[in-house]
């Protein structure tokens, strides 16, 4: 007796000790898409899309109506977009690279979760190696200037590996690799993580064959709010935002359309609107195989699968062709939690993006780490509690401040000290500022008290709003706004400037003919070295005037400080950037080398993307770069820089 007790004791303090290997914890797929409108679903209302898949996690699961990103700095919104996500912290407190805290897939690892991860990471790939037991094309960085022929990697050994995907689309890539991912766990009694964050419908916005043709411009209904419809609306330039009722929506979702010049502003709008939901509808289909190999294997039960935006998209939408804007098409985003244990309902809380993290924890009945400062949902998709918070808080570049209760919405431009009322129960489109009325005036006090007290509860001060700005392409001082035209770069003759570029590099490791692989990588780290000056990064100012003194060139003549020495970003307050060789080189180098887009260059990326050039560049496998083979490598990574203003990343 006494020894079956001692048995039952022991095994008492297991499953204390070990509540992973007690409970078989549901398996979590997270589908994540990049630039879709919140509007963009057939389940939401919107009849022009077709998203079956997608809908039918909308009709079978928990729906948050009132999910919303915290914001951006910068005008790459899907970099702090996936900070916040990972890291479960608020926009100025989330670490741009995941470097610091325990991120998702961390937390699900120590919690008994075999993770997976497929798709764009725009974090770092340090942090991404030390998140996943397994991987496969996953895309380092912010946007690729194709879907075709993306650069991904895959996981050996614990590191990532680059390889080509031939001539694979981009969703239809990462939609195989995680379907064969868990067709491979269907005898496991682990449970697992795979994290699928697809590049669709982020531009560049071309549809594949039939779907490039599957909607008619002709019957599309354009939102209420685009500038086509109402310029009136269109932010002036003070505003912060971009007039487009002239370009009809042919802003950052456009990209490689083409489309007919001599259409009106609304023709063209439909003909963008077109292009996109067949990129939408494409990705919807390949959504459905990876929901179908769930059922195929019989695991269906057993997964919550989530569906979430990481921001919205304006798309000319009050003027507005970006996504770093607080208006709702912009700002909100779609978050479905289904399957498993998840019933059927929907809620109106206000929510962040950022509490998905905690609130995988809860579903998974696992602890939420130490620093996470997201809500567990969890209460409100089982009944327990209605909402998580009062307000909401959202903030945009230098100008922008937003504080929304259930109804009302106030829109801060703090720069000009205006604001805006808007009633979102009865006008969601915004488009009527009721601030003037004063029938609201307490009710706007009331709000700009709110807004005041979660400027500080959230960590937003001076430092962290240049901080954040500088981290990918805003600029404080400047309104954030881009420099017009194409930044004064002039045309490349890509060959030559390689071939000047190689001399000089060949030069500075002291060879003539040629360099061993293992001191063709070194070479460049020596360079990084000088360029950063002992700071953890280099940037782009750093690299422009590291290539410009390699070159040869006198550095700061345009852009610069007295002296020779750029600002600190490569670009004189008020004026505009340098040019030359160096410069062109220098933004070559940054697009090439930059695993996280962040535009700051740290030692791990360039031996990162020098042991990949070395690979590549050694043609006939000798572990020897000739003269001419590094010239391939420069001209590579020349040829490939985005286009200063239409190829953003």
């Amino acid at each position: 007796m006494k020894v079956r007790t001692v048995t039952l004791l022991f095994a008492l303090a297991t499953v204390i000790a070990w509540p992973s290997a007690a409970i078989k914890r549901p398996n979590v797929v997270f589908i994540f898409t990049d630039d879709q409108r919140p509007d963009a679903f057939g389940a939401v209302g919107n009849p022009d899309v077709k998203t079956p898949n997608m809908d039918r996690l909308f009709h079978n699961g928990f729906v948050f109506r009132q999910a919303y990103i915290q914001g951006s700095m910068t005008f790459a919104t899907c970099l702090p977009s996936r900070a916040m996500l990972m890291s479960g912290k608020p926009l100025f407190r989330a670490p741009m690279r995941l470097d610091s805290g325990t991120i998702l897939p961390q937390a699900l690892r120590k919690g008994g979760y075999h993770t997976f991860a497929t798709g764009k990471w725009h974090n770092g790939e340090l942090s991404f190696e030390n998140s996943f037991d397994d991987a496969e094309a996953v895309f380092f960085g912010g946007a690729a200037g194709s879907h075709i022929g993306v650069p991904v990697h895959r996981m050996i050994a614990g590191l990532m590996v680059p390889y080509d995907s031939g001539e694979s689309f981009s969703t239809e890539l990462f939609a195989n690799a995680a379907i064969e991912y868990i067709e491979s766990r269907e005898k496991s009694d682990q449970p697992f993580f795979c994290y699928i964050p697809f590049t669709a419908p982020h531009s560049p916005v071309t549809p594949p064959g039939k779907w490039a043709t599957m909607y008619d411009p002709k019957k599309i209904t354009l939102p209420p709010n685009h500038s086509a419809l109402r310029p009136d609306l269109a932010e002036s330039e003070r505003g912060g935002s971009r007039r487009g009722g002239g370009r009809g929506g042919r802003g950052r979702g456009g990209r490689g359309r083409g489309g007919d010049d001599d259409a009106s502003p609304v023709e063209r709008a439909k003909e963008d609107y077109a292009k996109y939901y067949g990129l939408i509808s494409h990705l919807d289909h390949h959504i459905g195989r990876v929901l179908q190999s769930l059922e195929h294997t019989g695991q269906a039960d057993n997964t919550i699968v989530l569906l979430a935006t990481d921001h919205g998209m304006s798309k000319s939408s009050h003027g507005a062709s970006g996504k770093n804007n607080a208006y709702e098409h912009t700002s909100r985003v779609q978050m479905v939690f289904s399957g498993a244990t998840v019933p059927k309902g929907s809620s109106d809380a206000l929510v962040y993006l950022y509490d998905i993290y905690p609130s995988l924890c809860g579903l998974a009945g696992l602890p939420t780490p130490d620093g996470v400062e997201g809500k567990n949902l969890s209460g409100i998709i089982h009944g327990k509690t209605e909402k998580v918070r009062d307000y909401l808080f959202t903030a945009y570049m230098e100008n922008q401040r937003t504080i929304r209760d259930d109804r009302w919405k106030l829109f801060h431009r703090m720069r000009e000290n205006r604001v805006a009322l808007y009633d979102l129960k009865n006008d969601p489109h915004e488009l009527n500022d009721l601030a003037k009325r004063p029938e609201h005036a307490k009710r706007i006090d009331e709000l700009k008290a709110a807004l005041a007290k979660a400027r500080i509860e959230y960590g937003e001060t001076d430092e962290g709003v240049a901080r954040l700005m500088r981290s990918r392409g805003g600029r404080p001082g400047g309104g954030g706004r881009r420099p017009s035209g194409g930044g004064g770069q002039p045309a490349v003759d890509a060959p030559v400037l390689a071939k000047r570029v190689a001399e000089k590099f060949l030069a500075h490791a002291k060879a003539g003919s040629g360099l061993a692989k293992g001191r063709f990588e070194s070479a460049w780290a020596e360079l990084h070295a000088g360029w950063s000056r002992d700071e953890p990064a280099a940037s782009r100012g750093d690299l422009t005037q590291g290539f410009a003194k390699l070159l040869g060139e006198q550095p700061g003549a345009r852009g610069g400080r007295p002296g020779g020495a750029p600002e600190r970003g490569g670009q004189r307050r008020g004026g505009r950037p340098p040019t030359g060789a160096g410069a062109v080189v220098a933004r070559a180098f940054s697009y090439a080398a930059d695993s996280d887009g962040d535009r700051e260059i740290t030692a791990g990326e360039v031996q990162s993307a020098a042991k990949k050039w070395a690979a590549d560049g050694d043609k006939n496998s000798d572990g020897t770069l000739s003269s001419a083979e590094i010239t391939k490598v420069i001209e590579g990574f020349i040829k490939s820089m985005p286009a200063p203003r239409g190829r953003r990343r």
